[in-house]
């Protein structure tokens, strides 16, 4: 039996638009199994992600996938993929990108250190920046990543390096509900107690939702004393968003890890991690969790409704596929979109060779300098 021929291309995505990569794609190898997917320039369907606008340039059957903070905007896509909490007909799947971080399983290993942070990207929310400095300030946390290393140098194998450490703080780079990468499972699959900020929806369907402020903090006390220190006194999101039941494919383990939206303040978060550290029942129970509730197989289920979601859309060919419309508004908004690129192109392009775009301008204003100075003189 004859597979149909699809031609397709990956574009704005995490590494270089080649043939190699395109075929390394999990995307393309799990259509693989019922269609002979061909790697095109003039492609029938393009699965694009969030980094760039070559997909700007395509007019074929476009699906958006994003690992990152952004929601789809369906005047682009045909079709999307990503980890906000919505049903959208027959054009939106929700899969996190964790589901594709491939370890979702708890392994012992001996620990000799404390507390592991592992970060390269300083540009992001300053909580968790704050809430390393303030745990250093109960035991040293070593830092491994290019941000705020204090190691020596940034590690090379992350899972190997996070397997000595009794914690691990992951926070995301942002929080929004259903916002959950692969930071909480690496630090699962190293046998660290993760200390997770991010994904508020972690907090749906936990049996018990009110904040842990059971331990009658004394903030004067705290760190030797000397007052409040502000930064611990600093507001954590607590809100658990209001989620539909039928769009949860799964509910993490709450007794797995230390959630941070559990607690109200940095400082409620720090007396938590300090609790556990000191107490050797409270962190072998933690340990001992399972990831998952209900034995979900993360693996299997997402698996098949990617398939099916993939399937639906190329079965269908090029022109029956097409959901984005048609219009005057429509087309002004690709327009716009399109000159936006330009523009932030061109602005990028300036700031990555001001220094020879200044020698430029000030050789095209040597004979103006010169006349002047004659004038002057």
């Amino acid at each position: 039996m004859n597979k149909k021929i699809v031609k397709m291309k990956i574009v704005d995505w995490w590494n270089d638009d080649t043939e190699e990569n395109f075929y390394s794609n999990q995307f393309v190898n799990i259509l693989q199994s019922q269609y002979e997917i061909i790697y095109s320039n003039n492609p029938d369907f393009i699965i694009y992600g969030p980094f760039g606008k070559e997909h700007l340039k395509y007019d074929c059957v476009k699906i958006f996938y994003t690992g990152e903070n952004i929601t789809p905007d369906y005047n682009i896509a045909d079709y999307a993929i990503g980890f906000d909490y919505m049903d959208f007909c027959d054009r939106y799947l929700r899969i996190p990108l964790w589901i594709f971080c491939g370890i979702f399983k708890k392994i012992k290993y001996n620990k000799t250190k404390f507390c592991s942070f592992l970060v390269s990207n300083g540009k992001a929310t300053m909580l968790r920046d704050i809430f390393f400095e303030e745990l250093s300030k109960y035991k040293k946390v070593d830092s491994g990543g290019r941000w705020k290393n204090n190691i020596g140098a940034p590690i090379e194998n992350k899972i190997e390096w996070l397997k000595s450490y009794k914690f691990n703080i992951c926070f995301e780079n942002s929080s929004h509900p259903g916002y959950l990468t692969e930071k909480l499972f690496d630090a699962f699959a190293a046998g660290c107690i993760p200390i997770y900020w991010g994904d508020t929806s972690l907090r749906v369907g936990e049996e018990n939702t009110a904040l842990n402020n059971n331990h009658n903090i004394d903030y004067s006390k705290i760190h030797g004393g000397g007052g409040v220190d502000n930064n611990l006194l600093i507001s954590i999101d607590t809100r658990i968003p209001n989620i539909p039941q039928h769009l949860i494919d799964y509910k993490i383990n709450p007794k797995s890890f230390i959630n941070a939206h559990n607690f109200s303040t940095i400082g409620d978060l720090i007396e938590e991690v300090k609790r556990i550290d000191n107490d050797k029942q409270a962190y072998e129970e933690m340990i001992n969790e399972p990831i998952f509730l209900d034995n979900f197989n993360p693996i299997t289920f997402y698996e098949n409704k990617l398939f099916i979601f993939l399937d639906s859309i190329v079965s269908q060919g090029r022109e029956l596929a097409k959901r984005r419309g048609w219009g005057q508004y429509k087309e002004d908004y690709l327009k716009r979109a399109y000159m936006l690129d330009k523009e932030r192109k061109y602005i990028d392009y300036c700031f990555k060779h001001k220094s020879i775009i200044s020698n430029i301008r000030n050789i095209s204003e040597l004979p103006r300098n010169i006349i002047r100075r004659i004038r002057g003189k």
